[in-house]
């Protein structure tokens, strides 16, 4: 199991008497750039998307193989690999704007009623607490000497030869994967921290800008 988000260690409160502590050193991450996340103690790491199996359809037997095969991927890799499953909320903002494209272009009234019919049920569906999708991720990290852009470009094709090892091993169970996007690393701990907020108003762009707090009181 990887450590992604250690606590820091407490600070003496008598050296920092006063002062205000930035929002930075609240917040487990230091950068996020091309579909890997970087922590504050300059760990690298890489976010996969992998497809699920329908266990129900296959015999004792055949579980028992994929299982086997499974275990026999794990231990061919030679660094730790952390597995999670997170409970994400629906997305179907792309079926939603498809609907409303068809929507726009339908000049009969009644079925104008029933396309906006479905529109608002797709709409009712993203903000249930009851509906989420099940998103299975494989997370792996390495760590930078030093953060310097050159170290960062060096640790990247090292991790890349790693993710290439993974799809490969996993297409071997039939399994789909994915790397992931900056915005989708962002909703992903969106969605840890504070998941109402993140099913009724989800982040939709991968840059925040900063807020800086300068001056006395």
């Amino acid at each position: 199991m990887l450590n992604l988000f250690k606590a820091k260690p407490k600070e003496d409160k008598k050296n920092h008497q006063g002062a205000k502590k930035p929002v930075q050193d609240l917040i487990p991450l230091k950068d996020i750039e091309n579909g890997i996340l970087l922590t504050p103690d300059n760990k690298m790491v890489q976010f996969l998307k992998v497809s699920a199996i329908n266990m129900e359809l296959t015999s004792n037997a055949e579980c028992n193989e994929i299982f086997e095969m499974y275990e026999g991927f794990l231990m061919s890799l030679n660094y730790p690999v952390q597995q999670t499953m997170v409970s994400m909320p629906v997305d179907l903002k792309s079926y939603i704007e498809n609907q409303e494209q068809i929507l726009n272009n339908t000049k009969n009234p009644y079925k104008r009623m029933l396309q906006e019919s479905y529109i608002e049920y797709a709409n009712e569906i993203e903000v249930s607490q009851d509906i989420m999708q099940r998103q299975r991720y494989i997370i792996f990290a390495e760590k930078l000497k030093e953060d310097t852009p050159k170290q960062r470009y060096a640790l990247a094709l090292e991790i890349d030869e790693k993710k290439q090892e993974i799809i490969s091993g996993l297409s071997e169970l039939e399994l789909t994967v994915e790397s992931v996007t900056d915005i989708e690393i962002i909703r992903y701990l969106h969605t840890l921290f504070d998941y109402s907020t993140a099913q009724h108003r989800p982040i939709e762009s991968s840059f925040v800008p900063q807020i800086i707090q300068g001056g006395k009181l």
